[in-house]
Protein backbone atom coordinates (compact mmCIF):
# COMPACT_ATOMS: atom_id res chain seq x y z
CA UNK A 1 0.00 0.00 0.00
CA UNK A 2 1.22 3.47 -0.90
CA UNK A 3 -0.23 6.78 0.24
CA UNK A 4 0.36 10.25 -1.08
CA UNK A 5 -1.14 13.61 -1.78
CA UNK A 6 -2.06 15.64 -4.83
CA UNK A 7 -1.89 19.40 -5.17
CA UNK A 8 -3.70 21.03 -8.04
CA UNK A 9 -4.49 24.59 -9.06
CA UNK A 10 -8.04 23.92 -10.17
CA UNK A 11 -10.74 21.26 -9.88
CA UNK A 12 -10.23 20.53 -13.59
CA UNK A 13 -6.50 19.95 -13.11
CA UNK A 14 -7.22 17.65 -10.16
CA UNK A 15 -9.75 15.62 -12.17
CA UNK A 16 -7.27 15.29 -15.05
CA UNK A 17 -4.51 14.10 -12.71
CA UNK A 18 -6.81 11.53 -11.12
CA UNK A 19 -7.90 10.24 -14.53
CA UNK A 20 -4.30 9.86 -15.71
CA UNK A 21 -3.35 8.05 -12.51
CA UNK A 22 -6.34 5.69 -12.84
CA UNK A 23 -5.34 4.92 -16.44
CA UNK A 24 -1.83 4.01 -15.33
CA UNK A 25 -3.13 1.78 -12.53
CA UNK A 26 -5.60 0.06 -14.86
CA UNK A 27 -2.78 -1.06 -17.19
CA UNK A 28 -1.63 -4.06 -15.12
CA UNK A 29 0.78 -6.79 -16.03
CA UNK A 30 -0.70 -10.28 -16.53
CA UNK A 31 -1.75 -11.97 -13.29
CA UNK A 32 -1.45 -8.72 -11.32
CA UNK A 33 -3.95 -6.21 -10.14
CA UNK A 34 -3.91 -2.80 -8.59
CA UNK A 35 -6.43 -0.26 -7.41
CA UNK A 36 -6.29 3.39 -6.64
CA UNK A 37 -8.63 5.25 -4.32
CA UNK A 38 -8.77 8.93 -3.53
CA UNK A 39 -9.88 10.58 -0.31
CA UNK A 40 -10.59 14.19 -1.13
CA UNK A 41 -9.28 16.81 1.27
CA UNK A 42 -9.14 20.53 0.68
CA UNK A 43 -10.36 21.41 -2.81
CA UNK A 44 -8.12 23.40 -5.15
CA UNK A 45 -8.73 27.14 -5.39
CA UNK A 46 -8.45 28.04 -9.05
CA UNK A 47 -6.66 31.28 -9.91
CA UNK A 48 -9.14 33.75 -11.34
CA UNK A 49 -8.97 37.33 -12.56
CA UNK A 50 -11.34 38.36 -9.77
CA UNK A 51 -9.00 36.81 -7.16
CA UNK A 52 -6.05 38.63 -8.73
CA UNK A 53 -8.02 41.90 -8.65
CA UNK A 54 -8.82 41.37 -4.97
CA UNK A 55 -5.16 40.63 -4.22
CA UNK A 56 -4.17 43.81 -6.09
CA UNK A 57 -6.58 45.84 -3.94
CA UNK A 58 -5.17 44.23 -0.78
CA UNK A 59 -1.61 44.89 -1.97
CA UNK A 60 -2.46 48.53 -2.75
CA UNK A 61 -3.83 48.87 0.78
CA UNK A 62 -0.66 47.34 2.21
CA UNK A 63 1.42 49.83 0.26
CA UNK A 64 -0.85 52.73 1.31
CA UNK A 65 -0.21 51.74 4.94
CA UNK A 66 3.55 51.56 4.35
CA UNK A 67 3.80 47.76 4.66
CA UNK A 68 4.89 47.06 1.10
CA UNK A 69 3.58 44.99 -1.77
CA UNK A 70 1.71 41.72 -1.17
CA UNK A 71 2.32 39.00 -3.74
CA UNK A 72 0.60 35.68 -4.31
CA UNK A 73 2.41 32.66 -2.93
CA UNK A 74 3.71 30.14 -5.44
CA UNK A 75 0.92 27.51 -5.54
CA UNK A 76 3.53 24.74 -5.21
CA UNK A 77 4.52 26.19 -1.82
CA UNK A 78 1.03 27.03 -0.60
CA UNK A 79 -0.78 25.02 2.00
CA UNK A 80 -4.42 24.12 2.28
CA UNK A 81 -6.77 27.07 2.60
CA UNK A 82 -10.13 27.01 4.35
CA UNK A 83 -11.40 29.54 1.79
CA UNK A 84 -11.01 26.83 -0.87
CA UNK A 85 -14.28 25.26 0.27
CA UNK A 86 -16.26 28.40 -0.62
CA UNK A 87 -14.09 30.03 -3.31
CA UNK A 88 -16.21 28.53 -6.08
CA UNK A 89 -19.34 30.19 -4.69
CA UNK A 90 -18.11 33.78 -4.33
CA UNK A 91 -17.00 36.40 -6.82
CA UNK A 92 -13.46 36.63 -5.42
CA UNK A 93 -11.50 35.13 -2.54
CA UNK A 94 -8.21 35.57 -0.67
CA UNK A 95 -6.39 33.48 1.88
CA UNK A 96 -3.64 34.34 4.34
CA UNK A 97 -5.03 37.55 5.81
CA UNK A 98 -4.45 36.55 9.43
CA UNK A 99 -1.54 35.93 11.72
CA UNK A 100 1.64 34.77 9.99
CA UNK A 101 4.29 32.41 11.31
CA UNK A 102 6.50 29.44 10.54
CA UNK A 103 6.35 25.67 10.87
CA UNK A 104 2.81 25.56 9.49
CA UNK A 105 0.53 23.06 11.23
CA UNK A 106 3.31 21.09 12.90
CA UNK A 107 4.42 20.79 16.52
CA UNK A 108 7.06 23.40 15.63
CA UNK A 109 4.53 26.01 14.48
CA UNK A 110 5.13 29.50 15.82
CA UNK A 111 3.15 32.71 15.44
CA UNK A 112 4.78 35.99 14.51
CA UNK A 113 2.83 38.39 16.72
CA UNK A 114 4.27 41.41 14.88
CA UNK A 115 2.09 40.47 11.90
CA UNK A 116 -1.18 40.62 13.84
CA UNK A 117 -1.49 44.42 13.94
CA UNK A 118 -0.38 44.88 10.32
CA UNK A 119 -2.69 42.22 8.91
CA UNK A 120 -5.63 43.37 11.03
CA UNK A 121 -5.19 46.92 9.71
CA UNK A 122 -4.87 45.75 6.10
CA UNK A 123 -7.90 43.45 6.37
CA UNK A 124 -10.06 46.08 8.09
CA UNK A 125 -9.25 48.60 5.36
CA UNK A 126 -9.88 45.94 2.70
CA UNK A 127 -13.34 45.26 4.14
CA UNK A 128 -14.05 48.99 4.29
CA UNK A 129 -12.95 49.60 0.69
CA UNK A 130 -14.96 46.63 -0.52
CA UNK A 131 -18.01 48.03 1.27
CA UNK A 132 -17.44 51.22 -0.73
CA UNK A 133 -17.40 49.29 -4.02
CA UNK A 134 -13.64 49.44 -4.66
CA UNK A 135 -13.40 46.00 -6.28
CA UNK A 136 -16.21 46.65 -8.73
CA UNK A 137 -14.44 49.83 -9.86
CA UNK A 138 -11.44 47.71 -10.96
CA UNK A 139 -13.48 45.62 -13.40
Amino acid sequence: MVTGGIRAQSPEQLAEAKAKMQAIVADNLKQTSASLTFADGYPPMAPTQANQDLLKLYSDISEDLGYGEVLAVDPRKAGAADISFTAGYVKAALDGLGLMGTGGHTKNETADMSTLKRNTEKTALLIYRLSQGDLTSQE
